[in-house]
């Protein structure tokens, strides 16, 4: 990618990178942020989670992997957002 299109797209100068690689560099890092850092997996809930088993047939199961994988999501994941866009089209 061309200096320009990278100011375009990420909103960086040269001027901006060469003065972060040096501060970087210089090991100060007095201007840098950072997060906080989180141990583990995000939460996906503030709320505690549990398991809800399910049998379907093994063909839907993976029809399933496969919408998951095309939007891609984890089984678990694209099953939550089913679930959630069921109970809001349901309320």
């Amino acid at each position: 990618m061309k200096n320009d299109e990278l100011h375009k797209k990420f909103g960086v100068t040269p001027e901006y990178i060469e003065e972060s690689a040096a501060e970087y560099e210089s090991t100060s890092w007095s201007k840098m942020r950072f997060g906080e850092i989180i141990q583990g997996r995000p939460k996906i809930s503030d709320e505690p989670l549990k398991t809800l088993t399910v049998k379907v047939p093994e063909s839907r199961i993976n029809a399933i992997k496969v919408a998951a994988a095309k939007k891609g999501l984890s089984r678990s994941d694209f099953l939550r957002q089913a679930i959630d866009n069921e109970l809001i089209s349901a309320g």
